[in-house]
């Protein structure tokens, strides 16, 4: 496979998608490593994969190229320009996230719901960019299989009053385990400092909590990963 020179134009293209206002230009995305290029170009969303090895897939280019557009500490083996997906229809569990700021809680989540059913992903305004690169490489190709929809929350209960919501609320929720889990709701989960906004809280069904040993509080990714396992 012969080594191909990226361009300082090319480079540049590369480097703006690290940025959130390009990938909402653009409809694309940043992805890393050989799993999340496969996946991509099986879903028929790849738009062009770079390598620094030749049995992968993409154009070969060198070490010192690759650098130029990874931002990782180490030097990633391939690199991929992804399309974003278009939505899907709405399914019967939805996960709401509600200012989660941390890429790292989101990446989690959404693998989490992916892995329990939970296939639509509401972003309510404030919560990080899904596409950021750090949420795709925590999310580990969850971001391929979930439909992603950005509304407002409090709008999108006012419209869709067959579902059934469940906040989040240590203070005034239920306990989970006393749930009867209905064929169709929302799991509200909120920002890592704050919680669910009250407004929110106020319009939903029931809010909930998880049954603790000590007074101690669970990081949100924890928190939601256990309360999408038990509502699954």
């Amino acid at each position: 496979m012969q080594l191909t020179k990226l361009s300082e134009n090319e480079i540049k293209k590369i480097n703006k998608l690290y940025k959130e206002k390009e990938r909402t230009l653009t409809n694309t995305f940043l992805i890393e490593g050989p799993h999340l290029i496969k996946e991509a170009k099986e879903l028929k969303l790849l738009i062009k994969a770079y390598t620094i090895d030749p049995n992968l897939e993409g154009v070969l280019i060198s070490e010192s190229d690759m650098k130029k557009i990874c931002q990782t500490s180490s030097v990633v083996k391939t690199l991929g320009i992804a399309k974003i997906k278009e939505n899907g229809p709405l399914t019967n569990k939805i996960l709401a996230l509600d200012r989660i700021q941390d890429p790292g809680n989101l990446g989690t989540l959404l693998r989490s719901a992916k892995a329990f059913g939970f296939d639509t992903i509401l972003l309510n305004k404030g919560t990080v960019d899904i596409y950021n690169p750090k949420v795709i490489r925590s999310c580990q190709g969850a971001i391929f299989k979930l439909n992603i929809i950005h509304d407002d929350i409090l709008n999108f209960m006012g419209n869709h009053q067959d579902y059934s919501y469940y906040g989040t609320d240590v203070r005034r929720g239920i306990d989970v385990t006393s749930l009867k889990k209905p064929t169709k709701f929302m799991l509200i989960l909120g920002n890592e400092g704050q919680g669910v906004d009250s407004k929110i809280l106020e319009k939903t069904t029931s809010n909930l909590y998880i049954k603790l040993d000590s007074t101690e509080s669970l990081n949100v990714s924890v928190a939601g990963g256990i309360l999408m396992y038990m509502l699954k």
